[in-house]
């Protein structure tokens, strides 16, 4: 009885010790952001100097797939390589974001043709695109009979800067 109750406390000894968990093989891995792998990260953006545009601070992280276009192509460039829980302070210069202003995306309509709540110069306006989809512009000069309407991106010809912070990185194979 002694010797098999010997064998079982060796036994036990020697491999008790061993076993991985799921869990800390998962962590183990320590993977980096790479095309394919579903990242989390915290983000400020700011423009054109400390100017805050959106954050993620007190909310639930962004949570996209690397190399899928869901971000822009220079961010996801700075992002490549990162490991989780790495900060990194990136700077897109407008030609990598959402390009210049272009002065062909001004147009003028009759005032006819803004809705009376919507005549004032800083509106939002959704409109009806060529495809049939919504599209957002601003009033950016208006008078008696006319309106110049801008159909540039919210942050075109913008310096964005993006304070981030890797989250977590996962491979998409532990979703399947």
């Amino acid at each position: 009885m002694k010797k098999i109750l010997c064998a079982a406390v060796c036994f036990l000894a020697l491999f008790a010790g061993t076993g991985i968990s799921n869990a800390e093989k998962n962590e183990s891995l320590d993977l980096s952001v790479s095309d394919n792998r579903i990242v989390s990260i915290d983000y400020t953006l700011y423009a054109d100097g400390n100017t805050i545009v959106e954050t993620t601070k007190g909310k639930k992280p962004l949570i996209y797939v690397q190399g899928k276009g869901q971000l822009l192509n220079a961010l996801e460039k700075e992002l490549a390589g990162m490991r989780k829980g790495q900060k990194k302070n990136i700077v897109i210069k407008p030609e990598d974001g959402y390009g210049e202003i272009r002065k062909d995306y001004f147009v003028e309509v009759p005032i006819e043709e803004v809705p009376e709540a919507s005549r004032a110069e800083g509106k939002v306006l959704t409109v009806t695109g060529k495809d049939g989809g919504p599209v957002n512009c601003v009033v950016k000069k208006i008078d008696a009979t006319k309106a110049v309407l801008d159909f540039n991106h919210s942050l075109a010809g913008k310096i964005l800067r993006y304070k981030v912070e890797v989250i977590d990185v996962k491979d998409r194979m532990q979703f399947n």
